[in-house]
């Protein structure tokens, strides 16, 4: 499998992702620091690889487009993602508390989009789906679930 392009383009979407959640979190911790365009580089992916899944899913054939979105993993794969990801939640969220975050539900959907994209990059080695939608929709749906219980946790745990 580590020879098709699909392959890469299902391990290295996550791991931009993290990379830029890493930034974020890393500017968000410090009082002052402006997140500038690091929110871009976190959106790029996301919109990469839908873009991709459009393309994908309009010029297949019919028959073939509700196994692209549901492959046979859609059950388990966005919370497997979550779960996942919840160390290194944790551990971000605990080095978050330790720091000055002025904006703490941001900095919680960043620590949370960082987690949640490493957990999708470690899920990546194992899931057997290739298709494009799929990635677009349920990778980014495990990708979210943290991102939305860091703004929601972040608001309360990293205040000061």
């Amino acid at each position: 499998m580590v020879t098709w392009p699909m392959f890469w383009m299902r391990l290295l979407f996550p791991v931009c992702i993290a990379i830029a959640g890493f930034v974020i979190v890393h500017r968000l911790a410090r009082p002052g620091v402006r997140v500038g365009g690091a929110w871009l580089w976190l959106a790029a992916p996301v919109a990469v690889v839908w873009t991709l899944a459009a393309v994908v899913f309009a010029s297949a054939p019919e028959a073939q487009r509700p196994a692209m979105i549901w492959g046979q993993t859609w059950r388990t794969c966005a919370l497997n993602i979550a779960l996942i990801s919840v160390p290194v939640f944790v551990g971000a969220l605990a080095a978050l508390k330790g720091l000055a975050p002025t904006r703490p539900a941001l900095a919680g959907a960043a620590a949370g989009a960082m987690a949640g994209a490493a957990g999708a990059a470690v899920y990546a080695l194992h899931c057997p789906e290739m298709a494009a939608p799929f990635l677009a929709i349920w990778y980014v749906a495990g990708i979210a679930l943290p991102v939305v219980a860091g703004a929601l946790i972040g608001r309360r745990y990293l205040r000061w």
